[in-house]
């Protein structure tokens, strides 16, 4: 199935239901079957990753309901992600637990490789009251592949357009006390231009490399308690262009990127009704441009270093009550930025500043006869603003066998970066307050045999965005002007019919800047963000080995920019509709021929105003995969 359209889960493998319901843990913190979570979810496990064919993981994320994605350039360039409309750093990405969000509101997922992944859960809608800041719009959490029992191995080799070559291998095994994996991965390609109708040197190729590898080690010394350790690290180049600058064209603007995730934990049940989890872990995110300063005397290189590192400590603890469960957390973080440029010039005026955070929460989630209801509640401490509460609360109810509804509301906020308060060439305020978000919103889901349909209305108000603003005089710095909403109606299908699956999903966005001018006039939606997006998927197994499948997604006219409604002239990005094959042959039960074609009508469009994306392309790909 090229992708999970629909907005609970994927449908069976057959029409008999072995296991209709799979298990989440994003929505509660708990592991919760998907027909018992009051929220608006994705799962996309391993059986489903490796049969998109997707390169990357910015590329499966991109086709997921709810999520829009704008990239700027080829593979490893900027991306933003969209969650329900919400600005990029307003989403709370999570790899195995840990928060990997960088400073300037970037994260290292789009450096994450896909063969590392077990599963990608997706929550949508606001979460502070389970993950504190930053989850205005959603939750993107990561779960890495560990080791099994056994002593198994596992690869990946495929080329590509634009001499794109991807390998991976790894090796997991274990025992009853002890388990393990190692692997590793490496991408390159030489990539497309990165600015569309560009000029010298920003019309050649901008390549794009990528070495990677993890580890992780458990040790289960009795039934119900595990200690373990996670390790992972990606490194490489991603090239862009410079916009013409200098107009001669001699330099190639590039960015080398480390990026580093490591967190030890150990899970306890203690009783029969508690389970505890006690998990430290940090993410360091090193990247530095290069680029050329057209306007120095005289002209030269600039290279300029962002460098953070993130530090959590938490302690969840899960408790069975004779109705439902709970849970009670209690969590310690600290954002960490670097001091100096890479040629040594100050970023910040006094010191490296570092932002801390402690946060108490708690939550019950039960179910009695037709009824389900969850309760969230957390409390954030932070060094820079004080202290900030947030809460959820859902209701659902089975109405027949076959449907239920649910209705839900959330508060959420998104705290200041480092950035955002000190980066003085950035518009550093250190009086800046938290955005902070509130949302409504029902849905209807109905799941009968292999057949399942759900639709989800939100309403999210936001408000104190946080936006760079300049005086007359062109003095800049970040200011809490805007408010905005994120207005939407999200609608997905998942069905087999014998030998053939089906998915489809449409999207209705109203994300919109309320904002005004001086002269009270309003300004258009908030850009890069389409007002409708929708996709199709259809596969078929035909037998002897063979899949295929056909898939088309489509997306509706955006504006690149914060424009006024009367304003003259605007950059508006056109709609566009992309069709992908994909086909994967069993050639054995564990090695698999698969081959993927994207956009084979050649669509020529933008997802960022003047940046590059890719016309036809292929790859093909050899997998091993034990079963």
């Amino acid at each position: 199935m090229p992708l999970s359209a629909f907005s609970q889960a994927s449908p069976p493998s057959s029409g008999v239901e072995s296991n209709p319901s799979p298990i989440i843990v994003t929505a509660t913190r708990l592991p919760m079957r998907v027909s018992e979570v009051l929220a608006d979810v994705t799962i996309i496990d391993r059986e489903e990753i490796e049969k998109s064919g997707q390169d990357t993981i910015t590329e499966l994320l991109a086709r997921q309901s709810g999520v829009q994605a704008a990239t700027s350039g080829g593979p490893g360039t900027q991306t933003s992600f969209f969650v329900r409309g919400a600005n990029n750093s307003q989403t709370k990405v999570i790899v195995d637990g840990i928060a990997v969000n960088a400073a300037n509101g970037d994260s290292p997922l789009r450096f994450l490789s896909l063969d590392s992944v077990e599963r990608v859960e997706i929550l949508r809608g606001p979460a502070s009251a389970l993950y504190g800041a930053d989850a205005i719009g959603g939750v993107i959490h990561i779960i890495t592949r560990r080791g099994k029992p056994g002593l198994a191995a596992d690869g990946f080799i495929g080329y590509g357009s634009h001499d794109a070559q991807k390998a991976a291998a790894g090796l997991s095994g274990g025992n009853e006390h002890w388990r393990f994996r190692v692997e590793g991965n490496h991408y390159q390609s030489d990539g497309f231009s990165a600015q569309r109708n560009a000029r010298n040197k920003d019309a050649d190729d901008d390549a794009y490399r990528n070495v990677g590898g993890a580890a992780s080690l458990a040790f289960l010394p009795v039934q119900g308690h595990e200690v373990g350790l996670i390790y992972r690290r990606n490194e490489g180049l991603v090239n862009y262009d410079s916009g013409n600058t200098p107009p001669d064209g001699h330099y190639d603007t590039r960015n080398r990127f480390e990026t580093e995730q490591w967190q030890l934990y150990s899970k306890n049940r203690w009783l029969e009704n508690w389970e505890s989890t006690l998990r430290y872990g940090e993410s360091e995110n090193d990247y530095r441009d290069y680029s050329w300063n057209a306007w120095g005397s005289p002209p030269a290189e600039s290279i300029s270093k962002t460098h953070t590192r993130n530090s959590q400590v938490s302690w969840q603890n899960d408790l069975t009550l004779p109705l439902g469960k709970a849970i009670a957390a209690v969590e310690k973080e600290r954002q960490r930025i670097g001091p100096r440029h890479a040629d040594g010039t100050d970023q910040y005026p006094d010191h490296a500043p570092e932002i801390r955070n402690t946060s108490f929460l708690v939550g019950w989630t039960a179910h009695a006869d037709r009824h389900s209801w969850q309760v969230n509640a957390r409390h954030d401490k932070h060094s820079e603003f004080g202290g900030k509460s947030t809460y959820g609360t859902a209701y659902g109810h089975q109405l027949t066998e076959a449907l239920r509804a649910r209705v839900s509301y959330g508060t959420a906020f998104r705290a200041p970066s480092v950035i955002d308060l000190y980066r003085p060439a950035w518009g550093g305020n250190p009086d800046l307050e938290p955005e902070e978000a509130k949302n409504g919103e029902v849905g209807l889901v109905w799941e009968q045999g292999a057949h399942r349909a759900s639709a989800t209305y939100y309403h999210n108000r936001v408000k104190n965005l946080i936006v760079y603003t300049c005086d007359a005089m062109w003095h800049c710095r970040n200011e809490n002007v805007n408010k905005a909403l994120l207005e939407g109606v999200t609608l997905a299908y998942a069905g087999q019919f014998g030998a053939w699956s089906l998915t489809a999903s449409y999207d209705w966005l109203n994300a919109e800047n309320q904002s005004k001018d001086a002269a009270g006039v309003g300004y258009e939606n908030l850009a890069r963000r389409a007002r409708n997006k929708a996709s199709i998927a259809l596969t078929h197994v035909w037998g002897g080995g063979l899949e295929s499948g056909v898939e088309v997604i489509g997306a509706g006219r955006r504006y690149d920019g914060n424009y006024l409604k009367n304003a003259a002239s605007k950059e508006e990005m056109g709609g566009y509709a992309l069709a992908n094959l994909t086909a994967r042959y069993a050639l054995t039960r564990e090695i698999s021929l698969e081959a993927r074609l994207n956009n084979i009508f050649d669509k020529k469009y933008e997802t960022v105003r003047n940046y590059g994306t890719d016309g036809f392309n292929a790859f093909i790909g050899l997998r091993y995969s034990p079963r």
